[in-house]
């Protein structure tokens, strides 16, 4: 596509539109090669982890096997259609992890004292390494309950775990925390103790930070402004992914 065709769309889509095409246009072959490489390991690695013989992952393979045959026509050997199939799907998790740092590198521009301040989150409590988590089926729609015996945070995740990108959000920052964040002994008993506040949050997305031991995941609101810090181990990550999947598949979503 030009420049000069007109494209259509959301604003928000546009605006990804050229931070793509910007982010390549500046890449050389060899960079791009090295993001890409290092994101489908990381990929693969995940799929080895986590979905390698799940039922619905073979069921998603074998769906990409027929394509893969009908785009060969049928000429390529079972254990190479298997395996195009293969790197076809690792490729396309690598892509979307690459996608999602689009604009994500201007970290280290110079915004001068006052922009700084302003983008600092607003905390409102940190949660330290929930041991509770759970999902309820109000009204409106699910929330996701994360208490560490101290306080409790209700996020609002809208009518499904996906409807806002939670679920999408929290996997990815997970699969992160996994990777990164070596497991920690709890040794701190919480039971007996009362939650003194809850925060409910409408959740419109999230951003994952360094934390050495941990990971920070901050939720923000629709306009993008920064509500809450948590922090996670993996562990907890995977308990928060765990239920919002259980609610999926209980929910019939």
């Amino acid at each position: 596509m030009s420049g000069s065709e007109e494209r259509t769309g959301q604003p928000g889509e546009e605006k990804l539109f050229d931070d793509i095409r910007e982010f390549l246009s500046t890449q050389s072959v060899d960079r791009i090669y090295d993001d890409l490489a290092k994101a489908y390991a990381f990929a693969s690695a995940f799929v080895e982890r986590e979905l390698r013989g799940i039922d619905e992952y073979e069921r998603m393979m074998r769906g990409l096997e027929k394509l893969v045959d009908d785009i060969f026509e049928g000429s390529l050997p079972d254990e190479l259609r298997a395996k195009t199939a293969d790197v076809l799907y690792l490729y396309g998790l690598a892509h979307y992890s690459l996608m999602q740092q689009v604009g994500a590198g201007d970290d280290d521009i110079d915004l001068g004292d006052e922009q700084e301040d302003a983008a600092k989150p607003l905390v409102i409590y940190d949660v330290w390494f929930p041991g509770d988590i759970a999902i309820e089926r109000a009204d409106d729609g699910l929330y996701l309950h994360i208490s560490d015996g101290r306080i409790d945070i209700s996020l609002y995740l809208g009518v499904t775990p996906n409807e806002r990108g939670a679920l999408v959000d929290l996997v990815d920052h997970w699969g992160y925390a996994a990777s990164n964040v070596g497991p920690v002994e709890r040794d701190i008993d919480v039971g007996g103790t009362t939650p003194m506040l809850t925060i409910e949050i409408d959740y419109g997305g999230s951003e994952l930070v360094d934390a050495h031991d941990h990971v920070d995941v901050l939720f923000f609101d629709d306009e993008g402004e920064p509500l809450v810090r948590m922090h996670a181990r993996a562990s907890d990550l995977r308990a928060i992914v765990d239920e919002l999947q259980s609610a999926e598949r209980d929910g019939g979503l």
